[in-house]
């Protein structure tokens, strides 16, 4: 499972979730809503067959007396819902899965996810995107390297405190090991005098890398600082000539 982000300046989405692979190794996009009663969509293949299971309220796929009028209540949304499903399972530009009343459907379509909406204007969907930061090489070295990954940031302009920032996660956090020069720069706003020194603070280096063991320790730095992390690399001491 990746982290979870909460976004408020992306239209259209709520969470980032920082992850090695899209969902399935296919989809970018995941909606998610609860609605009560719709896990008996289960062994159900058409909205009528859904109808004749409440009229019935008989037999191993029937609905539950407790659970009836909430499933009443929820008929006209679940029924739609069946039908967009059936109709997700023939262009196949989604999957749905379904755990206790909790659906989640991913496409790598957001418009397309957004039409779950149409089914009832009061459903709480949350839409969340997969931010994957794929290894673009290797870097090999003549000696076995200490660490196994890298990363480098971007060279761009950042928030005063960011530099700041990153001296103190670099103190909490033993499993990355930043560049001499980044672990310099990060030092040394610290004792930045505002006037004089803190435009030296302003701008990230695309020459400063941090050097990682775990990639789960990777996902914990993109939670906090996720748009400033550039190319990744994989470390491997460089083969022997023959």
């Amino acid at each position: 499972m990746g982290l979870l982000k909460l976004i408020d300046d992306v239209p259209g989405i709520d969470y980032y979730e920082y992850r090695d692979n899209d969902y399935y190794n296919r989809y970018e996009y995941r909606a998610r809503f609860s609605l009560k009663g719709i896990r008996y969509t289960w062994y159900t293949k058409t909205a009528e067959d859904f109808q004749k299971r409440v009229d019935s309220g008989q037999g191993h796929y029937g609905i539950r007396p407790e659970d009836r009028t909430i499933v009443n209540e929820n008929l006209a949304t679940i029924m739609d819902f069946i039908t967009w499903r059936n109709l997700r399972k023939k262009d196949k530009l989604a999957m749905i899965r379904i755990e206790g009343d909790v659906v989640a459907a991913f496409s790598s379509d957001l418009a397309l996810l957004t039409t779950l909406q149409n089914l009832n204007t009061n459903l709480e969907i949350d839409y969340t995107q997969v931010q994957r930061s794929a290894f673009i090489g290797v870097k090999t070295f003549a000696n076995q390297p200490k660490h196994l990954y890298r990363v480098y940031l971007k060279s761009k302009r950042v928030e005063e405190a960011f530099a700041k920032d990153l001296n103190d996660l670099f103190k909490r956090t033993k499993e990355l090991y930043p560049s001499h020069a980044l672990k310099y720069w990060a030092k040394s706003s610290a004792n930045a005098l505002p006037a004089r020194q803190i435009w030296r603070f302003r701008y990230s280096s695309a020459s400063h890398f941090i050097d990682y063991d775990d990639e789960s320790v990777l996902s914990y730095l993109a939670l906090m600082h996720g748009d400033m992390l550039g190319k990744r690399y994989k470390l491997e001491k460089r083969p022997e000539a023959i």
